[in-house]
């Protein structure tokens, strides 16, 4: 199976589901994630369950309602191992840059290539 990209709000939503030790329903993620809004968490868990990175493990309440509770397919390891292997590492690394908005791990990767840039020319 190959490997997607996922997007930014899917990477969000996919990180919570791989940080839980515990099946999650969509208010589950919301609680868990407030900064993302509830349609947002309902459409991007749609195109989730399409690709194939989660699956509905079981159902259960939430105040009055019937919910679905969801797990990922595969492990987060997993999915980063299957980009690098499939897409090839500058490819990964690319998007990886791109997508990401931390500070202090974009610091961290450019104190990296500068180390390895200097321990190359000299």
């Amino acid at each position: 199976m190959e490997v997607e990209l996922l997007t930014k709000k899917e990477q969000e939503v996919m990180d919570v589901l791989w940080n839980s030790t515990e099946e999650m329903s969509t208010n589950d993620i919301k609680i868990t994630a407030p900064e993302l809004n509830n349609y947002t968490i309902q459409q991007v868990i749609k195109k989730l369950l399409k690709k194939g990175f989660i699956k509905v493990s079981g159902f259960g309440y939430t105040k009055n309602a019937l919910t679905r509770k969801y797990i990922p397919t595969l492990s987060q390891a997993d999915y980063l191992q299957k980009l690098v292997n499939e897409k090839g590492s500058l490819q990964f690394v690319t998007n990886y840059i791109k997508s990401n908005d931390d500070l202090d791990t974009l610091a961290s990767l450019e104190k990296l290539i500068k180390e390895k840039l200097k321990e190359i020319e000299d």
